[in-house]
């Protein structure tokens, strides 16, 4: 997932910076066929951050400005236009923190080394070796 801060600053903040985030809420893009969330947050260190707790409390506006900007911005790479799961809706902060958490435990049990994971018997991440190279896709 991917976090979308709005501020009525000027200040520009990167997914890397550790301010605290305000999760209001969150837009399900579907890309390739998969979700692809998108939290919809608010930089809470920003003195000029509205007082926004919920995506409700945020203008319609701006939410669609955020939802036709997603759906669009591959459409310079030439490709199509992504879609949205629940009609295009972004769901409530309570929603969007129980993704991130869900998220964030997958994203940690995968560094942990505690996400098995094999494709008809070969590991994902383990190094090939010689006579896994060279056989036929349709052997793997």
């Amino acid at each position: 997932s991917n976090a979308c801060t709005s501020s009525s600053s000027s200040r520009v903040v990167e997914s890397s910076d550790p301010s605290s985030r305000r999760v209001l809420g969150a837009l399900a893009l579907v890309d390739d066929g998969e979700t692809d969330w998108k939290l919809l947050v608010v930089d809470a260190d920003d003195e000029a951050t509205p007082p926004w707790r919920d995506v409700d409390d945020v203008p319609t506006s701006r939410v669609d400005e955020v939802r036709q900007w997603f759906r669009l911005y591959k459409t310079a790479e030439g490709k199509g236009e992504n879609s949205y799961a629940f009609d295009g809706r972004a769901v409530d902060a309570a929603h969007a923190l129980g993704v991130a958490r869900l998220t964030h435990a997958h994203w940690r049990a995968f560094i942990d080394d505690l996400s098995p994971c094999d494709f008809k018997g070969v590991a994902c991440w383990a190094p090939r070796d010689a006579a896994a190279t060279s056989r036929s896709p349709d052997e793997l």
